[in-house]
């Protein structure tokens, strides 16, 4: 297939927000956003200190998990692929899938499959010819890359939750210090008034106390904290086993709805909202903004309401749809299913290279069913390097048949692809704010009550309290501070 369609800057930032199957875009955009709202509401509720502690470990832990593992995997590529003479871009799947050269999803297939293409793919298939020959060196890479990626973030987040309890500790110090030199100035001070002495020839006899500057001198520190969370494997892991004593059940809690939000959840939250706009508002918006912003799309739609059954863009996405669903004729036999799949897979793979069938190409591309190879002389091809997912491809070209029928059936054209364009924007932006309010505001206020309950009214940060419980008696021990 030939050059593409390129797409703009808008298109492409909002396909990536509303990607919730592959991209961290919008895992950066939910975490960065729950972030400022979490340590907002601690600063708010849970006092500077726990706010702090938020905003170091939150803001702190999305620099790590969302800039560490690119940056490191930047790295690994740029040194150890190079010198083996590989290329980083090759899909893993492709690498572990088995099978050989009888398996669509192979890098075996791949390989040959690019050779077929002509001089066009010589780059695609040489690349992938290379990593043929040397599969275990590959494989051996692509596992060292994950490994080291995996193992640095744990070490990274292990170094900042030190750096944050190790702060936390000293700011503690520091107060319990300056509370105890006010307090001494203050007494000091009385000890020099004269109404003072009088007071204090009478309190023998009286036995008047004073310990009441005791909680005047309290009112010149406040002492909240908190604790932290974040996101996946590792980090959940590291976290609660770094979590300190009183503040184990408030970290499960935010991995749990993190995990949730920015993982279990958010694709049937697209799919709820996507399912809303088709069937209430009547605009399928199954396709990427990018793919619904298309001109090859606005052309199709355009060609099927001057005349039925002329679009080919429609003709291909359901020639695609008959291939990928001829398994699903066949037996109910496990042998047979597997190879009609990959017989439907790979005559799949020849119909979107045709160079005829490019209109399909763009969408699929656009919507991301299918990656994309930038040649030396900048040529930006359909890659064979990614796995390419039937199932993905289906789904693409059923949503591309929904938007054209329905689109077909409009008088005014431009305004139903400008409010469908609208629809999936304010879905994509529903489904960050919903997810970053939930686990930005809700979670944090659900934690603040349960700390209330548990700790007869007081919302501070039971394990800050420990520390500063701990710092105290160890000033005490060291003579810094009175009993």
């Amino acid at each position: 297939m030939a050059s593409i369609e390129s797409i703009s800057t808008i298109s492409k930032v909002f396909s990536r927000l509303g990607d919730n199957t592959g991209s961290v875009v919008p895992m950066f955009a939910k975490d960065i956003t729950s972030s400022g709202l979490t340590s907002y509401t601690y600063f708010k509720d849970g006092g500077k200190m726990d706010g702090a502690e938020k905003a170091i470990e939150e803001f702190g832990t999305t620099v790590i998990w969302l800039g560490g593992i690119p940056l490191i995997k930047k790295i690994f590529n740029k040194t150890a692929y190079k010198k083996a003479g590989l290329n980083p871009d090759i899909d893993a799947k492709r690498l572990f899938t088995k099978g050989g050269k009888a398996t669509a999803s192979t890098l075996e297939y791949a390989c040959e499959k690019a050779k077929s293409l002509g001089s066009e793919f010589s780059e695609q298939a040489n690349i992938l010819a290379k990593t043929v020959n040397n599969k275990v060196g590959a494989k051996n890479l692509a596992v060292s890359k994950f490994v080291l990626s995996t193992a640095a973030i744990g070490l990274a987040l292990c170094g900042l939750i030190t750096f944050k309890q190790k702060r936390t500790e000293k700011k503690v110090e520091e107060q319990i210090i300056e509370k105890q030199m006010k307090k001494n100035a203050l007494e000091n001070a009385l000890h020099k008034d004269a109404v003072y002495k009088q007071f204090k020839g009478l309190a023998g006899e009286k036995s008047l106390s004073f310990k009441g500057l005791n909680s005047i001198a309290s009112l010149f520190m406040t002492n909240p904290v908190a604790n932290t969370a974040l996101v996946d494997g590792v980090i959940v892991t590291t976290r609660l086993k770094q979590a300190r004593k009183g503040e184990k059940l408030e970290v499960g809690l935010r991995e749990a709805c993190q995990l949730a939000f920015i993982y279990g959840l958010a694709k049937p939250l697209q799919t709820g909202l996507e399912f809303v706009s088709k069937k209430i508002l009547k605009k399928p918006i199954g396709l990427n903004y990018a793919a619904l912003d298309s001109e090859i799309l606005k052309q199709a739609i355009v060609e099927e309401k001057t005349q039925k059954g002329s679009s080919k863009l429609l003709k291909q996405a359901k020639e695609i749809i008959n291939i990928t669903g001829e398994n699903e004729k066949n037996a109910a036999v496990k042998f047979a299913k597997e190879s009609a799949s990959n017989k439907a897979a790979k005559k799949m793979v020849d119909f979107i290279f045709n160079k005829e069938n490019s209109n399909i190409g763009e969408i699929l591309k656009r919507n991301g069913a299918i990656g994309t190879f930038k040649t030396k002389e900048g040529v930006e091809q359909l890659s064979l390097l990614s796995n390419i997912s039937p199932d993905k491809v289906r789904k693409t070209c059923e949503h591309t048949v929904e938007i054209i029928e329905s689109a077909t059936e409009k008088t005014n054209l431009a305004k139903y692809l400008k409010q469908t364009k609208f629809i999936k924007g304010a879905a994509i932006a529903a489904n960050i704010l919903i997810s970053a309010i939930l686990m930005g505001y809700a979670q944090p206020k659900l934690n603040l009550a349960m700390r209330k309950k548990l700790n007869n009214g007081d919302n501070t940060n039971p394990a800050i309290k420990n520390i500063e419980n701990e710092v105290h008696k160890k000033l005490l021990f060291e003579g810094k501070v009175k009993a």
